[in-house]
């Protein structure tokens, strides 16, 4: 290897672009070293190509195991240019450009019938050392480990090698990110299929953008995204217009969107500082959205409304004449509707896709604390299940549907939560108070406000009734049915009340506290 073109190696396992990046160091005076599939690749489409065991006079053994780890291949890469005498001694070429990225473990670890000596073997461990050299030689070596990084490679790489400095600096930086990532994903999984891990040890988070500002002005703020797995969210999503996203309008657009996806039927929610003002289902969205603005317009003023199903222009009309809204969002909209809210240009318009959960891993919420970070699953599981009547008088079947879709809205509604609907639409919601008998009265006043009459409604209280207070309270507003996950020692009291006043009464066996 006595000539004297510059020197790139590519390695790789996402294949994408390799034709372009390959063709334009080819073009600028670059000799091509590669391996195993990726040599066979290029060969195919008759780019030049040598193999590495050219360079290091070794031929890759043990399954394609060893191929890489070699002071020929090392050494290339890990030259300074004081290093070059060393270089010329030994025979070996200094490596200019370093194009690599691994075994594909984290897509691999995903398969439903992935054996785990399967997964063992898709550990790289070549590659991350090539790559771990490049990045530490930034100053004399370039490292691409990402196919979204080959155009701006191209536009602004100096192929004279004289002026780098800056964008091998950059590609270093994304390379170390890369290859931590790649070794939580192993440790998490060893971890869990070793120490039978419940939730991951680490975690890997990439932040997507700062935020002008965090909760309030003075606060800073950013979004991050778990690396690895995309869920149900608005974080990625499609934005058609709008300001940028703050702190508080993610909050509220993941409670909106949350909250909307829970239910099959079109369905409409509104949100104002991360607690439901308005919910309904109807068989058609329009209706649900003016009964879920019904419940509570002023609070709706400035509020998230999410929907479930896609948005027309006939809606998007109604929303402009009802209200001030932030956001907007929806799984579609039509061309129509669009235009229409152009009218409105800081409306933020998101366009969310429905990710399916992968395998059986754990869709994960992080809460910070002083020192510290609480981890919990999140509880997906839509589907209410009544674990008991424990009235002497049964639910008629319409309010079983009230209690059901009640009992899905309190499951958003911080607490103390208290939900009355009636008809698939909620007519009262008190949140995030002390007492229960509180969020019963706030929810009670809101009705009133709003002209809503509460006769014949069910109630949804997300954790048990300590007292017969509620229950009192209940039946002087005209409610005919509670839904409630028992539990307390008063209920027999409870349920003692709940006869003598001729209500119906159903247990979940299930809380769901929202802090």
């Amino acid at each position: 290897m006595k000539n004297k073109k510059k020197l790139a190696l590519i390695s790789v396992s996402d294949k994408t672009k390799i034709e372009v990046i390959s063709n334009f160091l080819i073009k600028n005076d670059f000799e091509i070293i590669s391996t195993g599939g990726t040599l066979k690749a290029l060969w195919d489409m008759k780019i030049p190509a040598k193999s590495v065991e050219e360079v290091t006079k070794f031929p890759e053994i043990m399954d394609g195991r060893v191929k890489t780890l070699h002071p020929n291949i090392h050494a290339g890469i890990l030259a300074r240019n004081k290093d070059l005498d060393i270089l010329n001694n030994h025979n070996i070429k200094k490596i200019d450009v370093l194009i690599v990225n691994f075994y594909p473990f984290e897509k691999v670890i995903k398969s439903n019938n992935l054996d785990f000596s399967e997964a063992i073997e898709n550990i790289d461990v070549g590659g991350p050392a090539m790559v771990r050299a490049a990045a530490k030689n930034f100053e004399n070596c370039c490292v691409l480990v990402n196919p979204n990084n080959y155009d701006e490679f191209i536009e602004l790489f100096d192929t004279s090698l004289e002026n780098n400095l800056k964008f091998n600096r950059n590609m270093s930086l994304e390379a170390f990110e890369y290859v931590a990532n790649y070794d939580i994903a192993i440790a998490n999984y060893l971890g869990k299929k070793i120490n039978k891990e419940e939730f991951p040890k680490f975690h890997s988070l990439k932040k997507i953008n700062d935020l002008r500002y965090g909760e309030n002005p003075h606060q800073k703020g950013s979004v991050y995204q778990d690396f690895n797995e995309r869920r149900l969210g608005i974080i990625n999503s499609k934005i058609f217009q709008g300001k940028g996203l703050s702190y508080n309008n993610i909050v509220d657009g993941d409670t909106a969107l949350s909250c909307v996806s829970s239910f099959v039927e079109p369905a409409c929610v509104i949100v104002k500082h991360a607690n439901p003002c308005g919910v309904s289902s109807r068989k058609k969205l329009i209706d649900a959205y003016e009964k879920a603005f019904e419940t509570d317009k002023t609070s709706a003023f400035g509020g998230v409304i999410a929907f479930n199903k896609k948005v027309d222009e006939n809606l998007a009309r109604k929303i402009l004449e009802n209200q001030f809204v932030e956001i907007i969002i929806s799984p579609s909209f039509s061309k129509e509707s669009l235009e229409i809210f152009k009218s409105k240009k800081d409306i933020r318009v998101i366009e969310y896709e429905d990710y399916q959960a992968i395998n059986d891993s754990i869709n994960i919420q992080i809460k910070s604390i002083n020192d510290g970070i609480l981890i919990q699953g999140e509880d997906i599981n839509y589907e209410v299940i009544i674990d008991d009547i424990v009235s002497k008088k049964e639910p008629t079947k319409e309010e079983l549907l009230d209690l059901k879709f009640s009992w899905i809205v309190s499951k958003f509604v911080k607490s103390n939560a208290i939900v009355f609907s009636k008809n698939q639409q909620t007519l009262g919601i008190g949140a995030g108070q002390m007492s229960r008998i509180d969020s019963t009265f706030i929810a009670s006043e809101k009705a009133k406000v709003q002209g809503l009459n509460l006769v014949g409604a069910v109630m949804a209280s997300d954790a048990f009734f300590p007292f017969t207070d509620n229950v009192e309270k209940a039946n002087k507003l005209g409610i005919s049915s509670i839904i409630q996950p028992g539990g307390s020692k008063n209920d027999k009291e409870v349920i003692s009340k709940v006869n003598e006043l001729g209500m119906s009464m159903v247990f979940t066996g299930k809380r769901y506290f929202r802090h």
